[in-house]
């Protein structure tokens, strides 16, 4: 079965070369791929073959663009079964209009959960423990609400979705296609990226995200992504996320001891709470010592995808 979607939009900015094109729409394409599969994992019943992004047009001056994305993919049981509303009548024959611009707040969605991941990684490098990303994470809520609206689907059942589609390890490695997309408007700070079907990337989402310079600086080896770990709660604070929690992440030799916690905002605190014990997807940050080894100081919490039982029960 295949779906086809369109993808346009441009840069209001004009002071771009010819590889920052090029980068732009590459890297576009890997975002929408990475939004697609963001979408099969709403339905479980779905089952995404490939995703395929042709070139519609390319417009000069303010460099603009029509991408045609055609999805392949089936459903596991009969969508005339299915419940009407839901994910079946986007990925089905005909695209009610409501679902025109899915595909670009997919992307979207994608693009800031990437571009927020990169701001805590500059931030913690430097040791800042201010919020995350105020302006790219109050952007990507509008975007979660839309998204929510159009497929019937509760936020938080999305925000879930899209963590388990993009695990710290993939947020990491797609810095640099976030990059090579908003790269063409970093440099007037009065530009901004103009979307049709969806919100547009603001100038001030755009100064937030890390210039060059900064994500070239972050030592890598100082932040180490664990995906999957058994975290021990030890000390909990139901009113904050930067302070009051402690945790020890279970069979690790690298992390012997309890740490201080902070969680992302899309941890809900007083759901976190409720657990002693749970699976969860971390960036552990470490400080380099003399002799080159790495001391684990703070456990930044990105998401938990599934209590554990109580260790004592």
């Amino acid at each position: 079965m295949k779906t086809e979607f369109r993808h346009s939009g441009k840069y209001t900015a004009t002071t771009f070369n010819i590889d920052e094109v090029i980068a732009s729409l590459s890297a576009q394409k890997t975002l929408i791929e990475e939004g697609v599969n963001f979408l099969a994992e709403l339905d479980p019943d779905f089952d995404l073959d490939r995703v395929t992004v042709r070139v519609e047009s390319i417009k000069t001056g303010t460099l603009g663009w029509d991408l045609l994305i055609e999805v392949y993919g089936k459903y596991q049981s009969n969508i005339e079964d299915r419940v009407t509303g839901s994910l079946e009548e986007m990925f089905g024959i005909d695209i009610p209009a409501e679902y025109e611009g899915i595909v670009t707040l997919a992307t979207l969605a994608v693009t800031y959960v990437v571009a927020r991941y990169a701001y805590d990684r500059v931030s913690r490098s430097r040791g800042e423990t201010s919020s995350t990303a105020p302006i790219i994470t109050g952007d990507n809520n509008v975007v979660i609400q839309q998204i929510s609206s159009i497929v019937g689907q509760d936020p938080l059942f999305i925000e879930k979705a899209l963590e388990r589609s993009l695990p710290p390890s993939k947020r990491r490695a797609l810095i640099p296609k976030v990059a090579d997309f908003l790269r063409p408007s970093k440099k007037d700070k009065t530009a901004k990226i103009e979307l049709q079907n969806s919100p547009d990337i603001e100038a001030a989402a755009l100064a937030e995200f890390p210039s060059d310079a900064d994500l070239k600086a972050v030592d890598d080896s100082t932040i180490i992504d664990v995906e999957g770990a058994t975290l021990d709660i030890r000390g909990t604070d139901r009113d904050k996320i930067n302070t009051g929690w402690y945790a020890i992440v279970m069979n690790d030799e690298r992390f012997p001891k309890r740490l201080p916690m902070d969680l992302y905002p899309t941890v809900d605190p007083e759901d976190l709470a409720k657990y002693q014990r749970v699976l969860a997807n971390l960036a552990i940050e470490c400080e380099r010592q003399p002799d080159r080894t790495l001391k684990p100081k703070r456990i930044h919490l990105l998401s938990f995808v599934a209590p554990l039982s109580d260790p004592d029960m």
